[in-house]
């Protein structure tokens, strides 16, 4: 402990009058310091400065070795160039009686209609259903128990995502994983696809809605007949519905036909309701029955010669999201409808309305590629891996037609690509056999094992990048232990301009080294950029370890690690070490990923209970100290299990888990009130040590009350806006209340991230000169030291025993103010929790003594884990809250809704990453050794990101083993990635935030005005 730590002392300090006390620099009093205080605060710039440095080269290796691990396991597919014409398949390849590749075109013109995640369930009859998202719909089912329309459900290849169904739909291919991180960044597509096929000879494209196809088809559409809207706004439920709405009905209109020859309309009302709201919502029936009248005016103004072909290109799950795989994220819509063709239909045509649709017949998104292609006389598009659907075509003769340009098709397509050409020769053959029936079958058979062998070839991985990408993370968490925990922390200190010479100078060695090797050896799947990435992680590596081995033996580190266990290690450490095992061994099996929250919650309430043991049998505790021990330990311990009852459940816990995460009345009006117990519980635990003085009750008392009233009146606000009886009777305008949300929310993120933050770097500590005359003296406490001064005056600091923490703690409200706000109001009465718990914490750190103990940081990075959770979070796509971006802003605007999203998915880990410097700062006084406090903190901030990197280099390699697992895109892979993104974000904040801006500045400020 430092030597001059008084954790216990929780009253007000006494200065003895001679030397008079010190003033601030800034005060015009302020008098010359001596040169030794100089040299001291310069040696402390210095040290700082070089911790900053290391941490900075110490999170590029992390970065490097994350970014090969991800090149290596997120899959990537190279696309054949291949453009197909109606010339490129040679004639009578299969039994000889095609005149040409193309068949002449079923319909003159095409509108196809996507209602963004209609899942199939929304348009059958559902009986004795009182869902709002049932029987709104129905005109699909009603026209398609003719002989004109035909109903099916439609499923989505994973991942569930827009961009990457649109793909599938107009290529016929499969998108792969790594392709759901472009779904806000779309490039145009650059391989076959109907839309090009139209557009080369010469057809005319009308597009309106969902702006992702200007992103993919801007080429192929008719910039007259362009009608894109901003997709992203979840929260905006009808201005992309109203546009094409107001876009499609004049083109339809007999005078405009000629105008176009394929319309398409992407309607995102349904998927927007379902994102803010979920299905459940009556605002579901209103877009559901808008819907319906659509499309009902859509048949009425049909030509004969047109087909009009209506999807969903994905579903949702219960939450209204999706993403993931699902069934009702899988399951949407397929309705094709004309009114002078009869579609083939199955004798299995018609079902029973009373099961959900479970046996209505089922058809691939991507078999929509080769059906559109052929019904409009069109090359089939080279990639396609679909199948036409039987339904589409009037007869059996079209059907076997159709199968046989598809099956040459697809034979082309096997011959030119690598690795496939060789394989189901014999299938083939088998086929050319058949006739009729069974050669549609045996057709089915051979695109069923040809898709199949598709799939497997996609889903290699590059083992060579994920080796690397774990050892260098490995060397990287072998550092990390080394010089947060095995050298002495003084030397520590002394050594960083030795670690940052020797790494810069490893660095330029290895990438000099591995841009010769990469030019002279040309490495196979090298690139150049490779080379140097690993050069230069290597070069890292090798310079951090320099210094040590050349200060330090193997030997003496060994007795060092040995040492510091032998002299800190107790049950506390034992805990501590137990806690990382097991939540890096949880990665090992798929339900233990799946129940991550509970254990989380498990290991925080062992360690509660065990504190409540540790202050009941402490025997250097006093009556008082245990009491108020126990009192703490007994409040993290009740808080910790109410947190744990906040839960966002996964599907695969559907079963076993009830969801608590959604918004109440009671939910806001309990917002509302933490509004105003949150401060005064806050102001309890400073007058704990007196330090509820000067700059505190202008933060708690008045600034964090503010904050969190205009948070709970945001909410307030939502909930009126959502809620159907203030709706039906129109209470409030809708206007209205939009524009006090938006100038709320902005004002709560100016004051909490940009003006208290600058107030805060600029304002006073939270102490208090008391000067009190001689007849006062009597009355104060026996226990205080005192000395008259010459004036007869005496004076007192109050809040000098938490100097530091008191302070520091401000900077931490200002943050959670902002993260609280981006938060849905169960999620911020989370977060509340979360400051009670963290200030409970320290107290408990204080009393039992562990604040050097590997417990305190571990626990601190338990809690950011359960609050992760409990903020209606999951290491799954679907559970990341998108419409959260839209709080500030109406479209789009970088930086601001990525912001807003990042606060809210990453809020409760920068809360606590914020709080680390805490367990060093929480109740001391000034410290006469700057620096040896300085590398204490450091030690905690290496210690947490310590802990992110057992866990994540645990997620990474656990998912490298299971990349064959039956889960591994729906559970390891989500789970590595989280892991991977807080590997990244949180070495940024610790290094910009916690240590720059935070701990530097109130270390350095505590240091001038109480330096010695």
């Amino acid at each position: 402990m430092d030597q001059n730590y008084n954790g216990n002392d929780n009253g007000p300090i006494t200065k003895r009058s001679s030397p008079p006390l010190p003033t601030p620099r800034s005060s015009p009093y302020t008098q010359q310091l001596p040169t030794r205080s100089k040299i001291r605060q310069q040696k402390l710039k210095y040290t700082f400065v070089g911790y900053i440095i290391v941490l900075i080269f110490l999170s590029i290796t992390q970065f490097i070795g994350v970014g090969f691990f991800k090149s290596g396991f997120l899959l990537s597919r190279n696309v054949l160039p291949g453009i197909s014409t109606c010339h490129n398949i040679e004639n009578g390849e299969i039994n000889g009686d095609l005149t040409s590749s193309c068949l002449s075109p079923r319909f003159k013109k095409t509108i196809l209609l996507v209602i963004d995640a209609l899942r199939f369930d929304f348009v059958i009859p559902v009986s004795d259903s009182q869902e709002y998202y049932h029987n709104n719909f129905p005109i699909l089912y009603d026209l398609s128990q003719t002989n004109n329309g035909v109903l099916l459900k439609f499923i989505a290849d994973p991942p569930t995502t827009t961009l990457q169904r649109l793909k599938g739909l107009t290529t016929g291919s499969l998108p792969t994983f790594i392709d759901a991180g472009s779904n806000f960044d779309g490039d145009a597509i650059d391989e076959d696809n109907w839309l090009l096929q139209l557009h080369k000879i010469n057809k005319t494209i009308a597009f309106m809605g969902d702006d992702t196809w200007q992103a993919l088809f801007s080429d192929y559409i008719n910039p007259n007949l362009n009608f894109p809207y901003d997709s992203l706004n979840v929260w905006d439920l009808d201005t992309v519905d109203n546009g094409v709405i107001e876009h499609l009905f004049p083109l339809i209109e007999k005078d405009q036909c000629s105008k176009w020859d394929l319309l398409i309309g992407h309607f995102l009302g349904v998927d927007h309701v379902g994102h803010r709201y979920g299905p459940r919502h009556y605002t579901m029936k209103q877009k559901l029955n808008q819907m319906n009248d659509v499309i009902t005016k859509v048949v009425e103004n049909l030509e004969e010669d047109t087909l009009l072909v209506l999807i969903g290109d994905h579903g949702m799950d219960s939450t209204g999201n999706h993403g993931g795989d699902s069934p009702d994220e899988l399951e949407s819509t397929l309705f094709m409808y004309s009114k002078n063709h009869k579609f083939l239909k199955k004798d299995d045509s018609f079902y029973d309305i009373s099961n959900l649709g479970a046996d209505y017949r089922e058809v691939n998104q991507i078999d929509l590629v080769s059906t559109m292609s052929i019904l409009l006389g069109l090359p089939i598009p080279f990639n396609n891996l679909g199948f036409p659907i039987d339904e589409a075509f009037g007869s059996t003769k079209e059907l076997i037609s159709a199968t046989k340009l598809t099956i040459n098709q697809i034979k082309k397509f096997r011959d030119l690509t690598p690795n496939l050409s060789n394989s189901l020769l014999d299938d083939y053959k088998s086929l050319l056999k058949h006739e009729n029936d069974m050669f549609v079958e045996k057709s089915k058979q051979y695109q069923y094992k040809s898709l199949e062998e598709c799939k497997s070839l996609w889903a290699r991985f590059d083992l060579r990048f994920i080796g690397i990408g774990i050892g260098i993370l490995f060397l990287s968490l072998t550092f990390m232990i080394t010089y947060a925990r095995s050298i002495p922390a003084v030397r520590v200190s002394t050594m960083s301009f030795e670690f940052i010479g020797s790494v810069i100078a490893m660095t330029i060695m290895g990438i000099v080294l591995s841009f010769s090797v990469c030019i002279v050896l040309k490495p196979a799947d090298f690139s150049l950029k490779t080379c140097i990435s690993i050069g230069a992680a290597l070069g890292m590596v090798i310079g951090f370890w320099a210094p040590i081995m050349d200060r330090f033996s193997i030997n003496f580190l060994y007795h060092q690690t040995i040492d510091f266990f032998m002299y800190n290690f107790n049950s506390w450490s034992f805990m501590g070490i137990l806690f990382v095992a097991f939540h890096c061994l949880i990665f090992a099996s798929n339900s233990f990923v799946v129940w991550e929250d509970k254990m989380i919650s498990f290991f925080l309430l062992t360690f509660g209970f065990s504190c409540i043991y540790g202050c009941s049998v402490n025997s250097k505790l006093n009556k008082s100290q245990k009491i108020l021990g126990i009192s703490h330990a007994v409040t993290f311990t009740i808080l910790t299990r109410i947190v744990s009852m906040i839960n966002l459940c996964r599907e695969e816990q559907r079963s076993y888990c009830e969801p608590t995460f959604s918004t109440h009345w009671w939910t806001i009006v309990l917002l509302v009130l933490i509004s105003f117990l949150l401060p005064s519980t806050i102001t309890s635990f400073y007058k704990l040590s007196d330090s509820y003085h000067s700059a505190a009750p202008l933060w708690i008392g008045t600034g964090l009350k503010f904050i969190l009233f205009m948070n709970s009146i945001y909410w307030v606000f939502e909930y009126i806006q959502n809620n159907e009886y203030f709706n039906k009777y129109n209470i409030v305008g809708s206007n209205l209340i939009k524009s006090l949300k938006l100038a709320i929310a902005r004002l709560v993120l100016f004051i909490t991230l940009i003006l208290a933050n600058f107030s805060w770097s600029r304002g006073p500590l939270c102490v208090k000169l008391d000067l009190k005359d001689d007849l006062d003296i009597e009355r104060i406490n026996d226990s205080e030291e005192e000395e008259e001064k010459p004036n007869g005056k005496t004076a007192t600091i109050l809040g000098y025993g938490n100097v530091y923490g008191s302070s520091y703690f401000l900077l931490v409200l200002n943050f959670t103010g902002a993260v609280m706000l981006t938060n849905k109001p169960i999620g911020a009465i989370s977060l509340s929790i979360l400051i009670v718990q963290i200030l409970s914490l320290l107290e408990i750190f204080d009393l039992l003594q562990i604040r050097k103990n590997l417990i305190s940081p571990i626990i601190f990075s338990l809690l950011s884990f359960q609050h992760f959770f409990s903020t209606g979070h999951q290491a799954t796509i679907p559970s990341i809250q998108w419409e959260i971006g839209f709080m500030t802003t109406e479209n789009i605007v970088f930086p601001f809704t990525h912001l807003n999203i990042i606060l809210n998915t990453f809020g409760s880990f920068f809360i606590i990453a914020l709080s680390i410097p805490l367990i060093t700062l929480w109740k001391i006084i000034p410290s006469s050794k700057p620096i040896t406090l300085l590398s204490q903190i450091i030690t905690n901030v290496t210690t947490l990101i310590t802990y992110h990197l057992f866990t994540g280099l645990s997620s990474l390699i656990f998912a490298a083993h299971f990349r064959r697992h039956l889960m591994v895109w729906k559970i390891f892979a989500p789970r590595f990635m989280l892991s991977g993104l807080l590997i990244i974000v949180l070495n940024i904040f610790l290094i910009i935030f916690t240590l720059w801006f935070g701990t530097g500045r109130i270390i350095n400020q505590v240091n001038r005005i109480f330096g010695k």
